[in-house]
């Protein structure tokens, strides 16, 4: 873990400081998560290799039947563990990710884009290929999954151009994501997921009945979280333009029931479909979160 000295250096105040994604990503990866050793790809076990003639002491449970009948000699398949494995970045940019409350040095976006390059350098240094979606309404930025040098360019160089517009249509782009990767590997999913309770479960259970793993990073801002206001405020919904002004004072309480509840919900639904979950104030310390949550993730594995 980093000292008070560096903690204060990789701060979500200085971090914004830095252009360059790559160099960003760099330095909260060796200060913070230098100590992991295994990919963040939790896995299924082992997946067929080849075959091999079957010899007495094999389990039997290993003879492919079909292959017995085609030919009728006994063959057994032989597994390998996967080491090296796709990760997919799915980063939701829409209107609402624009928002940078009292308290953030940065918004939603930013924050999000920062936490997707942590985890795409890091990937990409244990061997992982690493591709990114970004999405709004419509597919804002597609590369499919690599390891190449100049995949990786591309990639932050891609989170550094995204901008925050449109409405969310979460589906569209999970659905994107789903039919495109041929290769199981690990799904991670980066939005405030505002608008996803109804369609969360579905579209969780079709990527992991296709075998991926998955993580779902919540980006929110502290003002979401608890209405900090005290004077009468008018609140515009970003995305759909609804407006509401009001006494913050008369509605924090059923407001923060709703959040918590909320939260409860997009938690619960990803931890049925054996999802992690892990809440990301925006105004919080990046590799602190990132930190904890990846070493307790590799401590599980």
């Amino acid at each position: 873990m980093a000292d008070s000295t560096s903690a204060e250096l990789l701060s979500p105040d200085t971090l914004v400081r830095i252009d360059s994604y790559a160099l960003l990503a760099r330095v909260v990866v060796e200060g913070y998560l230098s100590g992991l050793h295994r990919s963040l790809y939790q896995g299924f076990g082992s997946e067929f290799f080849q075959y091999r003639n079957y010899v007495t002491g094999d389990d039997p449970k290993t003879i492919d039947w079909k292959v017995y009948g085609k030919r009728d000699r006994l063959y057994t398949k032989v597994y390998q563990e996967e080491t090296n494995v796709n990760c997919t970045l799915v980063l939701d940019c829409s209107a609402s990710m624009a928002y940078q409350g009292t308290r953030g040095a940065c918004s939603k976006l930013r924050y999000a884009a920062m936490a997707a390059a942590c985890l795409a350098y890091l990937s990409r240094r244990q061997g992982d290929r690493v591709g990114l979606c970004a999405y709004a309404d419509d597919i804002v930025s597609w590369l499919p999954p690599t390891r190449h040098h100049d995949g990786g360019q591309r990639l932050f160089s891609a989170l550094q151009g995204l901008q925050p517009g449109g409405q969310a249509d979460h589906t569209r782009a999970l659905r994107f994501v789903s039919e495109r990767l041929s290769r199981r590997g690990l799904v991670v999913l980066l939005s405030d997921f505002h608008g996803l309770e109804d369609d969360l479960e579905a579209l969780a259970r079709r990527l992991r009945v296709a075998h991926h793993d998955g993580i779902a990073f919540q980006i929110l801002d502290r003002d979401e979280l608890d209405l900090p206001w005290s004077q009468t405020t008018r609140f515009v919904d970003s995305e759909d333009g609804h407006e509401l002004t009001t006494a913050p004072a008369l509605i924090r309480s059923g407001y923060q029931a709703a959040m918590d509840a909320f939260l409860e919900q997009i938690r619960g639904l990803c931890l049925s479909q054996q999802f992690d979950y892990l809440l990301l104030p925006s105004s919080d310390h990046l590799g602190n979160l990132l930190a904890a949550y990846l070493h307790r993730r590799e401590a599980l594995s």
